[in-house]
């Protein structure tokens, strides 16, 4: 049996204390980052097995029209472990001054039945 929402309430809140940078890429590896730097999340308390960053949106640099498809997340500012990424939704590359916004960021919590 996999976990309920409760037990994956659980664990994303204490996931919530972990220090979780983001960048923008443009695929679902840590050599894909298209921005030019990475940005500390916060969260809100998971609710629903659903854990939601705070104080977005983000504002990121990179490349004026370099893909932007997904949200990579990183242990660190520099280096550090790639710890996964989540898919954007919405335009998909940096604006023409080089600038995208993401506007939130929800990782949703899963259980195998």
């Amino acid at each position: 049996m996999g976990l309920n929402t409760a037990g994956l309430n659980a664990l994303l809140d204490q996931g919530r204390a972990a220090t979780i940078w983001v960048a923008v890429g443009s695929g679902t590896g840590a050599g894909n980052q298209t921005s030019n730097e990475r940005i500390q999340a916060t969260w809100n308390p998971a609710s629903g097995a659903v854990l939601t960053a705070s104080g977005t949106p983000f504002q990121f640099t990179g490349d004026p029209e370099a893909a932007a498809t997904h949200v990579l997340l990183f242990s660190a500012q520099t280096s550090g472990t790639f710890l996964g990424f989540v898919p954007l939704a919405g335009d998909q590359a940096f604006n023409a001054a080089g600038s995208y916004e993401a506007t939130s960021l929800t990782i949703t919590g899963t259980s195998p039945a």
